[in-house]
Parts: structure tokens; C-alpha cells; sequence
């Protein structure tokens, strides 16, 4: 699975290189939205990403400011877990999956979906 995280990511990271989301071919619609018509805390992260893999971050963050802001901790997370080096990122591996940070991350996640819909983010 080392192995492949980064050829899943360059895939991706190609996919969303060359296939822009905000056209009218959209890659995968959400869900949440076409049932309810509000946003769900992943609406426009493909934007986002497609924006981030162009370099465009202050145009990913108008798009969606938790998935900008989740990429630093998911890549953690991600280092640590596959890529540990021997154990060197022991340290960084009980803060990402501190029980404290977990559940942090869990209220941010629905307090940010419940701010988008009220604010119209």
C-alpha cells in the first residue's frame, strides 16, 4: 500500500491537472447535494483540488476552506502511517491521532458544514 499512495495520487493529481471540474463535465457529482440541495462539507473539493494542482490556492480556499486547510493534516497522517522512516515520526504520529486532535478534527468537519449552509459559503 506504500507503494501505492503515490502512484494513486499522481493519478489523480493528473486527473484533476487536466480535467477541470467547474466545466460542464463533472467528474463526480455530490450526492448530498442532488437529495437535499445543501452543501455537504466536501462540496467543491474537486475545484479546490483542481485549483491546488495548479497552484491556485487562494482560489482553492474560495472553493473550500476545510479541504484546504484538512491537506497539511491528511498528508501527516498519511507520513506517518506508511512512511514512518523506522520510527523517526513517532512524535508526529501521537499528535495527528491524539485522541483530542481526532475529535478536534471531527467537530471542525460538521461545525464547518453547518457554517457553509447558514452563511452560504
Amino acid at each position: 500500500m506504500a507503494l501505492a499512495f503515490p502512484v494513486i495520487l499522481i493519478l489523480l493529481g493528473a486527473t484533476y491537472y487536466f480535467m477541470d471540474p467547474a466545466s460542464k463535465m463533472h467528474l463526480i457529482q455530490c450526492p448530498w447535494r442532488l437529495l437535499t440541495g445543501t452543501l455537504c462539507p466536501a462540496c467543491g473539493s474537486q475545484r479546490a483540488l483542481h485549483a491546488v494542482v495548479h497552484g491556485h490556492w487562494i482560489e482553492a480556499w474560495k472553493y473550500n476552506y476545510f479541504f484546504v486547510i484538512s491537506i497539511p493534516y491528511a498528508l501527516a497522517a498519511v507520513l506517518v502511517s506508511w512512511y514512518n522512516f523506522g520510527n523517526r515520526l513517532d512524535g508526529l504520529k501521537r499528535i495527528v491521532f491524539h485522541p483530542f486532535v481526532l475529535r478536534t478534527y471531527v467537530v471542525l468537519f460538521f461545525a464547518w458544514w453547518i457554517v457553509r449552509n447558514l452563511l452560504g459559503i
